[in-house]
């Protein structure tokens, strides 16, 4: 069997043998860049298996979200979520892999414990303990292994007035970061309003922040932020589905670096779903040290 079709073939047997849920994807991206002097292919094979089961207030819950990029030969295990827990309503546990998701913002996180990626939510490996601090909230704290260090994570969600809170805190030992952030959201008319100010200890520049607003308009729904992260943000997001089987996105995003030209990337996607998949067809342009970056892709997907 040729190399390039081992994956697709292993994730439908693993799925198959394990009787999990998922999907199949093929996706051809290119990127043309007129410095760069040509067009490139990078045909990418990848998938999820999705996996749940529980007895009585324990569970075991799974995403994994592997990929392989045939034209650079990168290999992803994409484990988001790989976890056995225990919920009680008012008292929650679990270890494992998951996301640990500290911010408010969607499209400009001032602040993550692990790079940001559109594939997927990447999981860290530790363990976490929620706990009902009602009327205050819902605390929770987390061990995590970030940048191969044991990271301490604490989080406490609630409300007060007509707004809802998230107060986050976070420390490990170099290279692992120590931070901590405050967020707010809230419903004004058809708005939804929502920020957050963070504070990295060990950066010279402290603070980083960020503010955003969504609604839905003319059908779809909107979303606008601006950040500030070493470097001020401004992004803004639409999504719209005019019929059952049509939706289709956009993306726009703009950083302007301390004395450096602008920074700028644009994007668009078409998707059909219909019967047992989907077919997305997309096309971006960045701005970079490169130029101008065009990057159309077509992705076919099958569920199982």
């Amino acid at each position: 069997m040729k190399r390039s079709f081992f994956l697709p073939v292993f994730i439908a047997g693993l799925a198959a043998a394990a009787s999990f849920s998922g999907s199949l994807e093929i996706q051809v991206r290119g990127v043309y860049s007129g410095s760069a002097g040509g067009f490139e292919l990078q045909p990418v094979y990848a998938g999820s298996l999705l996996f749940s089961e529980s007895w009585g207030d324990f569970y075991l819950d799974s995403a994994l979200f592997p990929g392989w990029n045939l034209a650079t030969r990168e290999l992803w295990a994409g484990i988001s979520k790989l976890e056995l827990g225990y919920d009680a309503g008012s008292l929650a546990a679990g270890i494992g892999a998951a996301p640990e998701t500290l911010t408010l913002m969607r499209l400009l996180p001032p602040f993550s414990l692990t790079a940001p990626r559109t594939d997927f939510a990447p999981g860290l490996w530790g363990g976490w303990l929620e706990l009902s601090a009602a009327p205050s909230g819902r605390l929770r704290l987390a061990l995590r292994s970030v940048a191969g260090t044991a990271t301490g994570v604490l989080r406490l969600d609630g409300g007060v007035l007509a707004a809802d809170y998230r107060l986050s805190a976070v420390y490990g030992p170099a290279p692992a970061p120590a931070a901590f952030g405050v967020g707010l959201s809230a419903t004004l008319a058809d708005w939804l309003v929502y920020g957050e100010v963070w504070g990295l200890l060990r950066e010279s520049d402290l603070w980083r922040g960020a503010l955003g607003v969504s609604r839905y308009l003319a059908g779809g729904l909107l979303a606008v932020e601006a950040a500030y992260a070493a470097s001020p943000s401004l992004a803004a997001a639409y999504s719209w589905q005019p019929a059952a089987d049509w939706s289709a996105d956009a993306l726009a995003r703009l950083t302007l670096p301390q004395g450096a030209p602008a920074v700028y990337d644009v994007s668009a996607r078409l998707t059909y779903a219909g019967g047992p998949g989907d077919v997305t067809l997309g096309l971006g342009l960045s701005s970079g040290g490169a130029g101008v970056v065009w990057l159309p892709s077509l992705t076919a997907r099958v569920y199982y």
